[in-house]
């Protein structure tokens, strides 16, 4: 099968386990959401199956989605498939040295919950002699922990100019989200629906990094001025104090969802986003001479999250 782009394409283990969840749940968004992808992405990654082969996997309506005779016979060609995949690399994995050591990995709160788990697992379960430390911070100071070697891997947002020195593996693109408190407030009149008054609204702002480079950004294309009630530290921090009433910020989706507090914070509507986050993971380049630092990088360049 040729892409629009002129490349081949190429059905991967991916692929088919993605397939086989949608086979089993019938609910694109489930399965969208359980594989770390977007709808569309799935949307496209089964068209993309039904194309090479030339066949229609799924009946969709407005309401269900249905097997057909030949999306049935692929389930057994996938099944098939995985399970041969599995078996040849516990065979490959036994007969290789096994990697031993510590890694320690930097990353903010909701990125230990969102993103760390699956990778974890994975290596533990290709390499189980590899012990993890994990360390939690704001996102702006992982390019600096990863410099002066305090840790070996960190989440972190891609510069806009890159160093040499450093390697970036993208894991997803974030939105940013404006956020105010959901209670009523001092300023609540400025924010009627339709009507709010950006210049009389006080902002939390993010204290440095990548946030506060946005969503500068955005307030200087939006010409707004703003009132600063705080500069803080952190994402989560940020979604805590709009939440108490104490003004409006943007803070990365993501951080949102996972917010113990989320349902005390209301999204605002804009025209204009903030510009969204390249995220992913970052190491020296050089670091990846080791097999241990090689290794888990490999499980981080293989995953799939969006």
């Amino acid at each position: 099968m040729i892409d629009s782009d002129g490349s081949k394409s190429v059905m991967n283990i991916k692929d088919l386990q993605v397939f086989l969840h949608l086979s089993q749940s019938l609910h694109f968004n489930q399965t969208a959401q359980a594989t770390h992808i977007t709808p569309s992405t799935l949307t496209r990654l089964i068209k993309r199956l039904e194309s090479e082969y030339s066949q229609v996997f799924f009946e969709r309506d407005n309401r269900t989605v249905t097997l057909t005779p030949a999306g049935k016979r692929f389930v057994e060609f996938a099944d098939n498939v995985i399970a041969q995949w599995r078996q040849l690399k516990q065979d490959f994995n036994t007969s290789l040295q096994q990697i031993s050591g510590e890694l320690t990995i930097y990353c903010t709160v909701t990125a230990a919950h969102l993103y760390l788990p699956g990778l974890i697992n994975q290596l533990r379960t290709l390499h189980p002699e590899v012990e993890i430390n994990l360390e939690t911070g704001d996102v702006a100071l992982a390019y600096q922990k990863i410099a002066d070697r305090s840790v070996d891997f960190a989440f972190a947002v891609a510069p806009d100019k890159p160093e040499s020195k450093f390697v970036f593996q993208h894991i997803q693109h974030i939105p940013f989200k404006l956020i105010a408190p959901r209670q009523a407030t001092i300023f609540s009149k400025f924010m009627t629906p339709g009507n709010i008054d950006w210049s009389q609204l006080p902002f939390v702002m993010p204290e440095s990094g990548p946030a506060a480079q946005r969503l500068n950004e955005w307030l200087e294309l939006m010409k707004i001025k703003p009132e600063i009630y705080a500069q803080v530290s952190g994402h989560e921090a940020i979604v805590s104090m709009i939440a108490l009433g104490c003004g409006v910020s943007a803070v990365p989706q993501p951080v949102l969802e996972y917010s113990p507090v989320k349902d005390k914070v209301q999204v605002l509507p804009v025209s204009v986003a903030p510009r969204p986050f390249d995220f992913g993971m970052v190491c020296l380049k050089k670091r990846l001479d080791s097999p241990l630092m090689q290794a888990f990088w490999n499980i981080v360049s293989a995953s799939i999250f969006e």
